[in-house]
């Protein structure tokens, strides 16, 4: 559910990288326009983010012992942390990339839990 829940998350998060321009470049979008395009949406969007990472990867490492979601989310994370301060041209390239490498930890962390066998189970 963790997994779940940190997907759509970071989906959210790759929406608002790429509808935000198109938002904009539409213009007479009003209220909605200047709230994407506000700076503290990428922090709104961010905390939850991180909490769920937080919760997520670490606690299930200690059932599957396979660090590749941890990896694997600790750059998509960087990622997401390094385009909040970069120039504008690359925050939405290096969020949405974030974004997308987020997804396929959390997916992958998901596939690991399922098709884990418990040791109790094994000996």
């Amino acid at each position: 559910m963790k997994d779940l829940l940190g997907v759509c998350l970071s989906g959210l998060c790759i929406l608002h990288c790429l509808f935000t321009p198109v938002l904009l470049a539409l213009g007479g979008v009003g209220l909605i326009g200047v709230w994407f395009e506000s700076e503290w949406v990428h922090y709104l969007l961010l905390a939850p983010i991180s909490l769920i990472l937080a919760w997520s990867l670490p606690l299930s490492w200690v059932k599957h012992r396979n660090m590749k979601p941890l990896l694997i989310g600790g750059l998509g994370f960087s990622l997401l942390l390094i385009s909040l301060f970069v120039p504008e041209s690359a925050e939405p390239v290096l969020a949405v990339l974030g974004g997308f490498i987020l997804i396929a930890a959390h997916l992958l962390n998901r596939r690991l839990l399922n098709t884990h066998i418990p040791a109790a189970l094994v000996n």
